[in-house]
């Protein structure tokens, strides 16, 4: 039998733009009446030429992106999923969000992508560093074979001669 996904507690998936995103496509499989992954990536598969899709999931990616484990990196991805809830709860990505807001023209298909950016543009931990650049190699050690002209003079006398050595 197919495990039942449910949303993600706060201590599983904080607060931020990951769990925004998530809620946001955690709407639409509940509207969608909660279908098994398998039946979202068997819509994905029937209705891919059809519905001019671009992307395609598989059931391990629907359940990581539905549970928040991952974000897809491709906005095709999550559309394919989007389009395929959607599909299954027999409405419109396109139809508006907020139909009684006039303010605020955004389609399901709008918010999501504008959550699912604000993932991709939000940095959850640090951002990278390069490591540290190596020292410069210490001099190599003074010749001892008393080339004037390959070493510095030794500061024995404060006298100035511009006479070569030889």
């Amino acid at each position: 039998m197919p495990q039942l996904l449910r949303m993600p507690t706060k201590a599983e998936l904080p607060e931020g733009p990951r769990r925004e995103f998530v809620e946001e496509l955690f709407t639409h499989y509940r509207e969608a009446g909660r279908p098994p992954l398998r039946t979202i990536a068997r819509w994905i598969q029937e209705n891919w030429e059809a519905r001019s899709l671009r992307g395609t999931a598989s059931t391990e990616t629907i359940r990581r992106t539905l549970t928040g484990t991952v974000v897809p990196r491709n906005w095709s991805t999550v559309e394919a999923i989007l389009e395929a809830l959607c599909g299954l709860a027999g409405r419109d990505p396109g139809e508006d969000r907020w139909p009684d807001d006039n303010w605020v023209n955004y389609s399901f298909k709008d918010e999501l992508k504008k959550r699912w950016n604000s993932v991709l543009d939000h940095y959850e931990t640090e951002l990278p560093t390069l490591p540290p650049r190596p020292s410069p190699p210490a001099p190599a050690p003074r010749s001892s074979f008393g080339d004037p002209w390959a070493t510095a003079p030794a500061p024995t006398s404060s006298r100035f001669d511009d006479e070569p050595p030889f």
